[in-house]
This record gives C-alpha cells, sequence and structure tokens, in this order.
C-alpha cells in the first residue's frame, strides 16, 4: 500500500505543477462594470473618412456638421486597436452619453485581465481643435497605465480632428456634443 501512495504522490504533484500555469492564465482581476447595453459594432476608417468628406462636400455656407453613433465610433477604436500587434487593451465599446466619452474594455497582460473604462469630456480648444479632458481611467483594482490613456486618445484625436477628421477636409471645430449615443461636430471650412 506504501508503494502506491508514493506513486501517486508524485504523479499528483507533476499534474499540479503542469495545471497550475492553465489556472493562472485565467486570472480575472475584475473592475468597472460594462456603462450600458453592448454595442455592436457598425463601419470602418473608410465610413469616418467618408463621413468626414461628404460633410465637407455638401457644405454650401462653408458650415460643416458630422455626427457619428456609437456603433461607428467602437468598430474605428476596435479597429485601431487590432492594427497594433503590442496592444493589451481589446474589446473596446464607446459610449456616447451626457456630455461624456466612456471607452469601456479588458486589459490583458501576462495571463491576467480586468476590465476598464476611461471617461473624457471633449472640449474646443482656440484653435479649432478638440481635446480630450480624461475625466475617469479605472482598470480593476487599479489606476490605468499613462500609455493607455495617451493610446485612446491619440485614436480619438485621430478620428475627430487628424488625417482623418476634420484637420484633413480643412474645417476648424466650434461646437461638439456628446449625448443620446451619438457626438455631433460642428465646424466651418478653413
Amino acid at each position: 500500500m506504501k508503494s502506491h501512495q508514493r506513486t501517486i504522490l508524485p504523479q499528483a504533484l507533476v499534474f499540479l505543477v503542469l495545471a497550475f500555469p492553465a489556472f493562472a492564465c485565467s486570472v480575472y482581476l475584475g473592475g468597472p462594470e460594462l456603462p450600458g447595453p453592448a454595442i455592436t459594432p457598425e463601419g470602418d476608417k473608410e465610413t469616418i473618412e467618408k463621413t468626414w468628406t461628404d460633410a465637407a462636400a455638401l457644405s454650401g455656407d462653408g458650415t460643416v456638421t458630422v455626427v457619428f453613433s456609437e456603433a461607428q465610433m467602437t468598430a474605428y477604436l476596435q479597429q485601431r486597436l487590432e492594427a497594433n500587434p503590442g496592444n493589451t487593451f481589446h474589446s473596446a465599446q464607446v459610449f456616447l452619453r451626457d456630455g461624456r466619452i466612456k471607452v469601456y474594455g479588458m486589459l490583458s497582460t501576462g495571463g491576467t485581465s480586468a476590465s476598464a473604462i476611461i471617461v473624457m469630456r471633449p472640449e474646443v480648444t482656440d484653435q479649432g481643435k478638440i481635446n480630450f479632458i480624461m475625466e475617469q481611467a479605472q482598470v480593476g483594482p487599479l489606476d490605468l497605465p499613462a500609455g493607455l490613456l495617451s493610446a485612446v486618445s491619440n485614436v480619438l484625436t485621430e478620428a475627430f480632428t487628424g488625417t482623418v477628421g476634420s484637420l484633413a477636409v480643412g474645417f476648424q471645430v466650434k461646437e461638439v456634443l456628446v449625448g443620446e449615443g451619438q457626438i455631433a461636430i460642428r465646424g466651418v471650412l478653413r
């Protein structure tokens, strides 16, 4: 009987050592809840670009207004994040409510994951560009890394004012309104 126990004990230890990494790969640290119903992405980078150029082309008096939905912004952000192979932020969702842009998603690194949320408020600068003021950043029980804040802010800045956005069609932003699942940007052609 003792020899049987001697055989089982080492086998059990080997099993536990081999199984431990599988358990470690699935550690979820928790974090903020999804701030609303899940958003189904709609469109792509080309759709965003076309919205800007169409708005500029249809502007008879030089005033341009573009409106993007949560589904369009979610699709755009997901595509930009997926294009970066080193990215650890995924399953992004963009919520446009009450004057705020909320970006929710999952941060996964080194066998752990946590939900994350970034809340920002857009403001128009004197130069007619959109600046994003970070109001909240939470990932699981920890502070959100500055690099991720910067990356998400850069993607949104590109969508609204960079080579894809208002800068590409040559217009100066005058007003940004966020609410009811949409963001509306009004400006004038330069």
